[in-house]
């Protein structure tokens, strides 16, 4: 799983730091977080890969409202 957020005492600008989660599955309906790695945003490195493996952007949702 990947999200992407930001701390801040205001509502921050854009959401800069990618995390990404990896979950395992244990019996019916538990799932447990065995990984996290976050990472700084690089939005030129985000682009070029992007470019590259189109499949890799997350994908868009509208803000809750």
């Amino acid at each position: 799983m990947v999200t992407r957020g930001e701390v801040s005492k205001k509502t921050p600008k854009k959401l800069g730091k990618p995390a990404t989660y990896t979950v395992v599955r244990e019996g019916g309906d538990r799932w447990r977080i065995a990984a996290v790695q976050k990472t700084k945003h690089k939005p030129l490195m985000e682009a070029i890969s992007f470019k590259f493996k189109p499949a890799t952007r997350p994908a868009t949702r509208p803000a809750a409202r």
